[in-house]
């Protein structure tokens, strides 16, 4: 029990720095990394530094802590998971990451390449393609192959996005989705989410905080 009000005391005062703290614009790119997003039900925080460099390597840790309710019991440990990306190129049109996490307590790890590309870029509107291909360790041992494609519709003047995507998993169905975003002032962020169209569809509306220092 005690170890359950730690967290959510963690988590509530993690909310609190959200709501206060300013987000830093996009563009300013220090050595330290420190990022974290929050919810009603969840909050994750990501730290490390990055370096100088060609690729620019990026390195730290991160953990996410989830509310507990009736049918889970939420986060008694918080858990640490380590995790690095570099840049393997950079374009503005095209630009592509490779990335690494692990989880040494549920002895899992992952690799993953990501891909954007922007497609039309216009004043109201930008198109793009983002895809992702990961495989590695899943925590009881098995084999881990994902491949993500989305793309984005995004409107500039309204700062909202329409977005579709499809994930196959070799332990999972194929699953494809649509989502509406809009982003809200003080880093909110508002979607909603009609997934699992290949098989039962489900609607799902959420708002999370998001800040980047």
């Amino acid at each position: 029990m005690a170890q359950k009000s730690h967290a959510a005391a963690l988590r509530f005062s993690l909310l609190i720095s959200l709501a206060l703290h300013p987000a830093s614009g996009a563009a300013q790119e220090g050595a330290l990394v420190w990022s974290a997003t929050g919810s009603a039900s969840d909050m994750a925080i990501r730290t490390g530094l990055a370096l100088d460099m060609p690729g620019r390597p990026r390195f730290g840790a991160e953990s996410t802590l989830r509310v507990s309710t009736r049918t889970d019991a939420g986060t008694v440990r918080p858990p640490l998971r380590l995790w690095g990306e570099v840049t393997v190129r950079e374009s503005d049109v095209a630009p592509s990451s490779l990335g690494l996490a692990l989880d040494p307590a549920a002895g899992a790890a992952r690799a993953a390449l990501r891909q954007s590309r922007a497609v039309t870029d216009h004043r109201l509107a930008t198109l793009s393609l983002h895809r992702a291909l990961e495989a590695g360790r899943r925590a009881d041992g098995d084999a881990a192959f994902v491949v993500r494609q989305d793309v984005r519709l995004a409107f500039t003047d309204i700062d909202a996005a329409v977005t579709g995507g499809i994930v196959m998993d070799n332990r999972a169905p194929f699953r494809a989705e649509l989502g509406l975003e809009k982003r809200l002032p003080l880093g909110v962020s508002l979607k909603a989410i009609l997934s699992d169209l290949a098989h039962e569809p489900a609607a799902s509306i959420n708002a999370r905080f998001e800040r980047q220092w």
